[in-house]
């Protein structure tokens, strides 16, 4: 079965809709008093009058999400963070023989933006929908059992099936983690984790999500609406190829970073340095300057301001430098390496606050860097 857009005659639109319904939701700037919509796939044969999702800042004003860093002092450790967060870790067998070796090497790929792979889709509205659960632990299942989601808008199993549903009337979120639509049309998944809109877009450590670092899926997303505005104004979400294993720092709490303990943790928020100006992207069998339309470059600006401003916060680990697009109306906007001039080299930690030592399933406890503890099992590894 298609995961993506299942076509099943009745036209998916991309619905810009009057956002009324969570006119609480989100942290606008003082004096603002615009609120664009969140452009979400709707079927108009299935949907209520009035679906309404705002393409605001998600969470409160203060949320580290919808905060500026363009004034924070930079972490002590920022270069060595950075330096080893470009590793990235595998494992290879040796010939003839069954001994495994980890390997590292050092990532020199610039930032990619993920339109369609590994990120994820935003839905609200459609049919009520069955929601059942595959395993034991289900995060905030328990009592979720349907939910009004589009019926040509499906999770797509092959990048983890990342799939985020807004329940149009309440400032509510569901994060879900190896979401499938059935043939019976429901739609079943391992684990969901639910979110307070209106709330401070992270969780007390030791707490895990659809994402390996406890965060939310949909937060830190690039979005249609911005991409048009030229204006984003919220941090954006970052993987990296080696996060540190087993600490995080918050807003995470938890990890699945598989680097060097002394490497940057998810969690760790991070910005463009002064000075550091958009090269553009190169043809790698070339050489040359890969053309940008006007468009490309006013989105293009638009996001290094947002990483200037805002930064981004690690929330994961990939093969490259990793930005994330909303899934399914932003591929047509994005080709993804526009940002191909930017490396990890280019960005400084801001301070880091307290480093946590993951452990499943127990307390919160402070640690420092003298030894890892377990991982979390991996969100992504694209």
């Amino acid at each position: 079965m298609s995961a993506r857009l299942r076509s099943t005659g009745a036209a998916v639109v991309l619905a810009s809709i009057a956002a009324l319904a969570l006119a609480g939701c989100g942290g606008k700037d003082a004096g603002s008093t615009d609120k664009p919509d969140l452009e979400v796939l709707v079927n108009p044969t299935d949907s209520a009058a009035g679906v309404a999702v705002p393409e605001r800042r998600f969470f409160a004003a203060d949320s580290p999400w919808n905060t500026r860093i363009d004034g924070a002092g930079v972490d002590d450790r920022s270069s060595r963070m950075i330096s080893q967060a470009r590793e990235r870790v595998g494992v290879v067998q040796r010939t003839g023989s069954d001994k495994l070796d980890t390997q590292r090497r050092i990532v020199n790929a610039g930032v990619y933006i993920n339109t369609e792979r590994w990120t994820t889709a935003v839905v609200a509205g459609g049919k009520p929908t069955k929601l059942v659960c595959r395993q034991l632990v289900c995060g905030d299942g328990a009592e979720t059992t349907v939910l009004s989601i589009p019926s040509d808008v499906d999770p797509d199993p092959r990048f983890d099936g990342w799939f985020t549903v807004f329940d149009v009337s309440k400032p509510i979120a569901y994060d879900l983690w190896r979401a499938r639509r059935e043939d019976d049309g429901t739609i079943s998944y391992n684990f969901m984790r639910q979110w307070d809109t209106d709330g401070p877009g992270f969780q007390a450590p030791q707490k895990v999500s659809a994402r390996g670092s406890g965060l939310p899926l949909f937060a830190g997303l690039i979005r249609p609406k911005e991409l048009q505005a030229g204006l984003i104004n919220h941090a954006l979400a970052i993987s990296v190829p080696g996060p540190a294993q087993g600490v995080f720092v918050q807003p995470a709490s938890s990890t699945d970073g598989n680097g060097r303990i002394t490497s940057l943790p998810e969690g760790a928020r991070i910005r463009l340095k002064a000075g550091v100006q958009l090269a553009r992207p190169t043809d790698p069998k070339t050489g040359k300057p890969i053309p940008m339309t006007p468009q490309q470059q006013r989105m293009s600006d638009a996001i290094v301001a947002a990483l200037r401003t805002y930064g981004a916060i690690v929330v994961d680990r990939a093969a490259v430098p990793t930005l994330y697009a909303q899934r399914d109306v932003t591929s047509d906007m994005i080709a993804g390496n526009e940002l191909g001039g930017l490396h990890l080299d280019d960005f400084e930690v801001v301070k880091l606050g307290q480093r946590y030592r993951f452990t499943p399933g127990g307390q919160s406890a402070p640690t420092t860097t003298t030894s890892p503890s377990a991982a979390a099992t991996s969100t992504e590894d694209n």
